[in-house]
């Protein structure tokens, strides 16, 4: 069993911006959430996983710590201050933390444990509740940028309390694929694989791996390669090894197209089901495909 992909976490310096260019893109984004780690949010939803914008609003709490030791928020500081915006981490869909951290465990992810936070949930009428939720990081200190975390929602009638906020001018439905350029595909796959398990591991052609998940696929690849599938990342550092595209699934290209030259929004139009948008937009390279 692997894990889906639930939400990569797109680290941006200015939130404020981030959401209204992810806006201008024709996304609809969600009323915005904080963090006890001294990070703020807002979610761009589909049916069956999302895009978290985070950035930093409360620099004095970066030192907190959950029970394992683990600063989740300095996490997100490194990749602002090493990379620029970009995916700092990526959530993986979980029902059932415990039993979902006993499978990585099994696989050799046993240093850390699942930790519980809270925080407060906007109903649609307006009003707010505490909402928990569980978390177990996967986390190479060598290769931070890889880190996936079990994530999973303890109260989610309180989480997608509004269902007009998956619907997306650009027609957005889901996270299809999540890509990583990497200096060493093959060394790195192995991080995954403790991960994921061994079985949805696969090496391709280019020295490129693949993670199939429940929900998506994430793709190692060289800067080469990865340059080679999407000419708008230019030429990119193979270190450190970081997530830079994502693919998008679409119901009407042709809608998001216009929607995109109504306000002015730059795409690159690859072939007649996909268009990308450069990194320079909402901080990593989005590969819109009609399927």
């Amino acid at each position: 069993m692997s894990f889906g992909i639930d939400h990569p976490l797109l680290a941006v310096h200015d939130l404020a911006r981030a959401t209204d260019a992810a806006r201008t893109l024709g996304f609809t984004v969600n009323p915005g959430h904080q963090h006890p780690w001294g990070t703020a949010n807002h979610q761009l939803l589909f049916s069956n996983n999302f895009i978290e914008l985070i950035g930093i609003d409360r620099p004095e709490c970066l030192d907190h710590q959950d029970d394992n030791g683990f600063q989740f928020g300095r996490l997100i500081e490194g990749r602002l201050s090493r990379l620029g915006d970009g995916i700092a981490t990526v959530a993986l869909d979980s029902d059932s933390i415990q039993r979902d951290h006993a499978l990585a465990a099994a696989r050799g992810f046993a240093e850390s444990r699942p930790i519980v936070f809270r925080r407060m949930a906007r109903r649609a009428d307006g009003s707010e509740e505490a909402i928990s939720v569980a978390l177990d990081v996967f986390h190479d200190a060598e290769r931070p940028f890889l880190t996936q975390f079990l994530f999973q929602q303890l109260r989610p009638p309180l989480f997608r309390v509004d269902p007009t906020q998956e619907a997306h001018a650009n027609t957005a439905t889901s996270i299809a694929d999540i890509w990583y350029v990497s200096d060493d595909p093959a060394y790195d796959a192995a991080h995954f694989r403790r991960i994921h398990g061994d079985s949805v591991v696969r090496r391709g052609g280019d020295e490129s791996v693949t993670i199939h998940t429940l929900k998506g696929d994430c793709h190692l690849l060289s800067a080469a390669a990865i340059k080679a599938r999407f000419e708008g990342l230019g030429d990119l550092e193979a270190e450190p090894p970081r997530a830079v595209a994502l693919t998008l699934t679409c119901r009407d290209l042709e809608a998001a197209i216009a929607h995109w030259e109504a306000h002015g929004i730059a795409y690159r139009r690859e072939d007649e089901d996909r268009a990308d948008i450069a990194p320079g937009v909402l901080g990593t390279l989005l590969s819109f495909e009609q399927w």
